[in-house]
C-alpha cells in the first residue's frame, strides 16, 4: 500500500499508540498473560514495536526484527484471539483520536493479523510457510554471484513483474527482515511468504516476480551446476 506523503501523524503519535495499545494489551484477561509470559523488557519491546509500525505507516527503515516468526511460534493461538487483538486495537485508534492514523494503522493492523493466522496455521499443521515450494538448493550447485540489497526504495520493476533467471541459474532469495511474497507467473501458480531469516529456491527459466508485504530488505544468490 502506497504511503501518503503528507500522512497526518508522527514517529510520537506512533509511540503514543503503541504504549496506550499494549497498556491495554497487558490488562487484557486474555491476551495479558500471553504478553507478560513473553515479553521481558516493556519499554524495549515498545522501542521495537514502535520502529516496527514506523516502518509500516510512515517508511522508516529503522525496524530489523522479525515479528511474524515468533509470534507463529506462540503454542495455543486461535483466531478469536487475533479478532479481540483487533477489537482492542480499534478501539485503542478511536480513542487517540487521530483520522489519518486510525485509516492506516486499522487497516495495517488487519492485514498483519490475517498473515500472522495463516502462517500460524501453516506451521501447526507441518506445512512450510513458503507455500511448499523449495526453501534449499538441490545438490551440486555452486554459487557465482549475488545481487544488490533490496529494498522497496530500489526493487527494480522488472522484479516485480514476470520474469526469469537465465538458462542453467538458479537464485536463492535470501530475506533479511520484512516479508516477502514470491509468486510464480506459471502453473502451478504458488505463492511463497517469506519472512525474515528465511529463503525461497527460484528455478531457471520459471517465470516468477516479487512484492514486499512488509518493508524490509532481501538479496538473491546466484548458482549454477558445477563444471
Amino acid at each position: 500500500m502506497p504511503l501518503p506523503a503528507n500522512p497526518g501523524f508522527d514517529k510520537a503519535d506512533i509511540r503514543r499508540l503503541v504504549e496506550t495499545f499494549y497498556s491495554r494489551v497487558r490488562q487484557d484477561a486474555q491476551l495479558g498473560p500471553i504478553f507478560e509470559a513473553r515479553v521481558g523488557n516493556w519499554d524495549e519491546h515498545f522501542d521495537m514495536l514502535t520502529e516496527f509500525w514506523s516502518a509500516l505507516l510512515l517508511g522508516t527503515r529503522d525496524f530489523k526484527g522479525a515479528p511474524i516468526p515468533k509470534h507463529a511460534a506462540i503454542p495455543d493461538l486461535s483466531w478469536p484471539l487475533f479478532e479481540h487483538w483487533l477489537e482492542l486495537f480499534r478501539q485503542t485508534t478511536q480513542d487517540i483520536g487521530i483520522v489519518d492514523l486510525k485509516a492506516a494503522a486499522d487497516m495495517r493492523a488487519e492485514k498483519i493479523a490475517a498473515k500472522l493466522w495463516e502462517v500460524y496455521q501453516a506451521r501447526k499443521k507441518g506445512v512450510l510457510p513458503e507455500g511448499g515450494l523449495a526453501s534449499q538448493l538441490p545438490p551440486g550447485l555452486v554459487r557465482y554471484g549475488e545481487s544488490p540489497v533490496f529494498t522497496p526504495d530500489n526493487l527494480p520493476e522488472k522484479l516485480k513483474n514476470a520474469h526469469t533467471t537465465k538458462a542453467g541459474t538458479w537464485g536463492l532469495l535470501r530475506v533479511d527482515t520484512g516479508i516477502v511474497q514470491f509468486s510464480l507467473d506459471v502453473a502451478p501458480f504458488s505463492q511463497a511468504v517469506v519472512t525474515a531469516g528465511n529463503t525461497i529456491v527460484i528455478e531457471p527459466e520459471v517465470p516468477h516476480h516479487v512484492e514486499f508485504h512488509l518493508p524490509g530488505s532481501f538479496q538473491i544468490e546466484f548458482w549454477r551446476r558445477e563444471s
